[in-house]
């Protein structure tokens, strides 16, 4: 072979590989275009001509207060009828109760924090599902303390209940 060729071919193979798809990164840089997101089209639409919301709020899944930081006690999902729920190592002085209550079904709905004497009433609708989150400062300790809830029976409902440990500032 002559050194012409050799330079010939030699081009040739520079040429090819160079040629990656990875738009001249080479093989190394390349292998993170792989971690990239593609774009895919949007999902298609149900029926009802929405779309399915992964973190829309649902009786059928328990509210989702941990990514708050919010140490979860007690939880519970696709609920109906009257329950009630030991808070562990009861209730604590000057600590937040953050209660989350999703509801739906036509009629009302109580929750009730005993010992501690704290209550709150929801009015739930037919078809549509209604979130709700409440926090509690309590000011007494207590050896036990309870989560009650009361529903109509047309209303699901789904809860969680767990101690804030940044709530929202007094005003």
């Amino acid at each position: 072979m002559t050194l012409r060729r050799a330079g010939g071919a030699l081009l040739i193979v520079l040429a090819v590989a160079g040629c990656d798809g990875q738009g001249g990164k080479g093989v190394e840089e390349g292998k993170a275009a792989a971690d990239t997101p593609s774009v895919s089209a949007p999902a298609p639409a149900s029926a009802s001509g929405t779309t399915h919301d992964p973190y829309a709020p649902s009786v059928a899944k328990a509210p989702r207060i941990s990514s708050d930081g919010i140490e979860v006690l007690a939880s519970g999902a696709s609920l109906s009828g009257s329950a009630a729920y030991p808070l562990p190592d009861g209730i604590k002085a000057g600590r937040t109760l953050a209660v989350a209550v999703n509801c739906q079904g036509d009629g009302r709905m109580s929750v009730k924090v005993s010992p501690a004497h704290v209550s709150f009433p929801l009015v739930c609708e037919k078809g549509k599902v209604l979130p709700s989150m409440n926090e509690i400062q309590l000011s007494e300790s207590r050896p036990t303390g309870t989560l009650q809830v009361s529903a109509d029976r047309h209303v699901s409902w789904s809860f969680a209940v767990g101690w804030d440990p940044s709530p929202p500032a007094r005003r």
